[in-house]
């Protein structure tokens, strides 16, 4: 029996949904198709009729966890008035506790960086795109127009994302220290 073009579009984003969490959760390597297919409660051969691989998967999947990233940012930002308060309320969710502990749906870039450093050209190409749109978002709503202004929102952007993956990858002590100090510290100035 044919599924209605209604139907196969909601099974394709669900998998993609699901695909997103795992690939941020267990990396690239440790998720299986068939792993991804079983959390969509779907069968292995289905995965076919919506991929034709697990590299289409992932860049699809990517797709989805940078847009559900900017679109946090962007609904976090909306909720301030000046692009100072914003810089902090990013900062402040970027290091929390919550962000910490949610790898399935936080940042794309803190779960997946050293899976991407030896993935293939297309693949980095995808991931370099979504930083882009990440360092865009933040200057957006820094209010930032020009290069030096960028590279503000680029530098205050991977000092948060080091922060997050130099915690994630240590011991509870070492990872509250280094949330701390990030979190505290002051905006990075302009050269």
């Amino acid at each position: 029996m044919r599924q209605s073009a209604e139907v196969k579009a909601e099974t394709h984003e669900l998998i993609v949904k699901q695909a997103a969490q795992l690939f941020r959760e267990r990396g690239i390597e440790r998720t299986s198709v068939a792993d991804v297919m079983k959390a969509s409660n779907r069968t292995h051969g289905g995965f076919y009729r919506h991929f034709k691989n697990k590299d289409d998967l992932l860049v699809t999947a990517l797709r989805s966890a940078f847009t559900a990233m900017t679109d946090l940012m962007r609904d976090r930002f909306g909720k301030t008035a000046t692009a100072s308060e914003r810089v902090s309320g990013f900062k402040e969710y970027y290091l929390s506790s919550k962000h910490f502990f949610s790898t399935g749906s936080g940042c794309p870039v803190a779960a997946l960086s050293g899976d991407m450093a030896r993935g293939s050209d297309d693949l980095k190409s995808e991931f370099g795109k979504g930083i882009r749109s990440i360092i865009a978002t933040l200057s957006d709503a820094m209010e930032e127009t020009d290069k030096a202004d960028r590279d503000l929102a680029i530098r205050i952007y991977a000092q948060q994302l080091g922060a997050l993956m130099m915690a994630r990858a240590s011991d509870p002590e070492t990872a509250e220290l280094v949330l701390a100090a990030c979190r505290d510290a002051g905006n990075i100035d302009k050269p």
